[in-house]
C-alpha cells in the first residue's frame, strides 16, 4: 500500500520560539547561548545572515554581529511549544513520531477526508498563525523522501513529492542528503566520482562496500528511493529514571556515599542517552536509621545526557540533604525533567564545544563497550572506592586519654591581695568603662597575676578567683575571694602527664 508520510522540521525552533514569545524580539539577529558555556545553541535566520551558525562559539559571533542579542535558554518554555507543535497532527493522525524536540514524522496514509498535501498545509498554518513560529514541511511516499524535501529549501519550506516522482527527485542531489552521510563520507564518495545520489544508485553494491563497509546495501536502496522504515508511535515518555541502594549497614562514610551516588548516576545516564532522551533536574534522597528521609534537589541551567555534567553537583546535593549527622541506611538518585531528543553539542554546559564532543563521545565508547563486554570492562575511580568496605569513624577513632583528679578542699593559709573592679560587660553594655584589653592593664599595673570575672545578683560584690598552677604542670589550686575575705581553695591533680 502506498504511504503518505509528512516530515515536520522547526526552523530554528530555540531562537523563534524566543522571538515568539516577546515581540520585540521578531525580526532582530538573536541567538540562544551564553558567555559560560561559550557556545551558540540556536541563530535566527537575522542572525545567520552574518554568518552564525549552531555550535559556533559565542565570541566569533559577537564580532560577526556587534548587535547579536544572545539569550540563555528557556527549555521548560521550548518542550511546552513542542507539545503544542505535534498536537496539530493528533488532530489528523494518532500515527505521530517525534524524533527530537523540534521535529518528527506523522502518517496520514489512512485519513481519507483530505489530502496528504491538505493536512501538512493546515498543520504549517495553525502553527504559523496560533504559535508564531515557523516550520518546513515535506510531503513523501516514505521517510526519506519526505525528510528531503523538508530540508532541502529551510526555511519555510513545504514540498510535495508526488508518488512516481522519487527518482528524478533525489537522482540530481549531492551525496550528502542521504541517511548515513556525513562530511567524511561525501568527500570519499566526491573523490571516486560519486558525487549526487544517482551516481551512487547505479554504483555496484560490492564496490560501494569498499568506501561504506556494511551500510552499503541500506545507502543504496536509499539511492533508489526506497526506505521501508515504519512511523514509530511515540510511547508514553518516561517521567524521571531513579535508582536506590540500601545498605547492608548504617554508613556515616560522606566519601563512600558520594561514590555510591556516582555510580548510580553512571548507570542512570547510560539509560538516558540510550533512550536519546536529557535532563534536567538532579534529587538525592537519604534515608536515616531511624527511617527518616531527606532530600534535596538542584535544576541545571540545560539539559544533559552526560553524567560528567553532575559529579559536582552530587557531593553538594547530599550534604544538603543530611541534615541529621546521623547514620544512614539508604541513598538514592533521581533524575526528573526529563527532555525529548539529545541537545547533543548544541547546548554544552561549559566549556567549548569541541570539549564537549569529545565527552560525549567518550561517553559513547563507555556505553559501547560496557554492552559488549560487561559493565565492569571500564572502572572510574569511585568504582574502585566502592571495592572497600566503608569507613566508620566512630569504630576506628583512638580511645580518649582518660584523667584522673584528687580533689582537696583546705582554707587558704595566707590572704591575698586583690583590686575590686566593676565593669559592666563589654560587648552587652553601651556604658561600659573598661575593655578586655584595658582589664588586664589594670591588672599589670597593681602587679597581679590573674583576673577574674564573675557575675553577681546586687548587691554588687567585689569577687576575685586567683588560678595558680602547680610548678610540676600536673595541677591546679583556685582560690576564691570575696570582699577581701578568702572564702575558700581548691586544688586539683592529675594522675598522668
Amino acid at each position: 500500500m502506498l504511504r503518505s508520510i509528512v516530515h515536520l522540521d522547526a526552523d530554528a525552533f530555540f531562537a523563534s520560539v524566543e522571538q515568539a514569545a516577546d515581540a520585540r524580539l521578531r525580526g532582530k539577529p538573536i541567538a540562544v547561548g551564553g558567555e559560560s558555556r561559550g557556545i551558540i545553541a540556536s541563530a535566527s535566520y537575522e542572525a545567520r545572515k552574518f554568518g552564525i551558525y549552531t555550535p559556533m562559539p559565542t565570541s566569533r559571533a559577537r564580532k560577526l554581529c556587534p548587535k547579536l542579542i544572545v539569550l540563555s535558554g528557556d527549555y521548560d518554555r521550548y518542550e511546552e511549544f513542542s507539545h503544542w507543535m505535534f498536537s496539530y497532527a493528533y488532530d489528523f493522525t494518532p500515527d505521530v513520531e517525534r524524533t527530537s524536540i523540534d521535529e518528527g514524522y506523522f502518517d496520514v496514509t489512512a485519513n481519507h477526508k483530505k489530502s496528504p498535501v491538505e493536512i501538512a498545509e493546515v498543520i504549517r498554518k495553525a502553527i504559523s498563525q496560533r504559535l508564531k513560529i515557523s516550520v518546513s514541511e515535506g510531503v513523501g511516499s516514505n521517510k526519506l523522501i519526505s525528510q528531503i524535501a523538508s530540508k532541502l529549501n529551510k526555511p519555510a519550506a513545504f514540498l510535495h513529492v508526488a508518488p512516481g516522482k522519487e527518482i528524478p527527485f533525489l537522482h540530481p542531489l549531492a551525496n550528502k542528503w542521504l541517511p548515513g552521510i556525513g562530511p567524511k563520507t561525501s568527500e570519499r564518495l566526491n573523490s571516486a566520482g560519486l558525487a549526487q545520489i544517482g551516481h551512487i544508485a547505479q554504483t555496484p553494491v560490492d564496490m560501494l562496500e569498499l568506501m561504506l563497509g556494511s551500510q552499503a546495501r541500506l545507502i543504496r536502496q536509499f539511492a533508489h528511493g526506497i526506505d521501508e522504515r515504519p512511523v514509530v508511535v511515540s510511547s508514553e515518555p518516561q517521567k524521571s529514571f531513579s535508582k536506590q541502594e540500601t545498605f547492608a549497614e548504617d554508613v556515616t562514610d560522606e566519601d563512600y556515599i558520594e561514590a555510591v551516588l556516582r555510580a548510580m548516576a553512571d548507570k542512570l545516564f547510560s539509560d538516558v542517552r540510550q533512550e536519546r532522551r536529557t535532563v534536567r533536574t538532579i534529587t538525592v534522597k537519604l534515608r536515616y536509621n531511624d527511617r527518616d528521609e531527606g532530600q534535596c534537589s538542584e535544576s541545571l541551567r540545560e539539559p544533559t545526557d552526560l553524567e560528567s555534567d553532575v559529579y559536582g553537583l552530587l557531593r553538594k546535593l547530599m550534604t544538603k540533604a543530611w541534615t541529621r549527622r546521623v547514620s544512614l541506611r539508604m541513598a538514592s538518585l533521581k533524575l526528573s525533567n526529563i527532555y525529548d531528543g539529545r541537545f547533543r553539542s548544541e547546548l554544552a554546559l561549559e566549556g567549548n564545544a569541541r570539549n564537549l564532543q569529545s565527552r560525549e563521545r567518550l561517553a559513547n565508547t563507555v556505553d559501547e563497550l560496557r554492552r559488549n563486554k560487561g559493565w565492569n570492562v571500564i572502572l572510574r575511580g569511585h568504582d574502585l572506592r566502592l571495592r572497600e568496605a566503608p569507613c566508620d569513624p566512630v569504630k576506628e577513632a583512638p580511645a580518649p586519654t582518660r584523667l584522673h583528679f584528687k580533689v582537696q578542699v583546705r582554707p587558704p593559709t595566707t590572704p591575698t591581695s586583690f583590686v575590686p573592679l566593676r565593669a559592666r560587660s563589654y560587648y552587652t553594655f553601651l556604658d561600659s568603662t573598661l575593655s578586655p584589653s584595658q582589664l588586664v592593664a589594670t591588672a599589670k599595673q597593681h602587679g597581679l597575676s590573674s583576673v577574674a570575672l564573675a557575675t553577681v545578683r546586687y548587691p554588687v560584690l567585689e569577687v576575685e578567683a586567683k588560678v595558680e598552677p602547680f610548678e610540676n604542670g600536673r595541677g591546679f589550686s583556685l582560690r576564691v575571694m570575696r570582699a577581701g575575705k578568702p572564702r575558700v581553695k581548691f586544688t586539683a591533680e592529675s594522675n598522668s602527664q
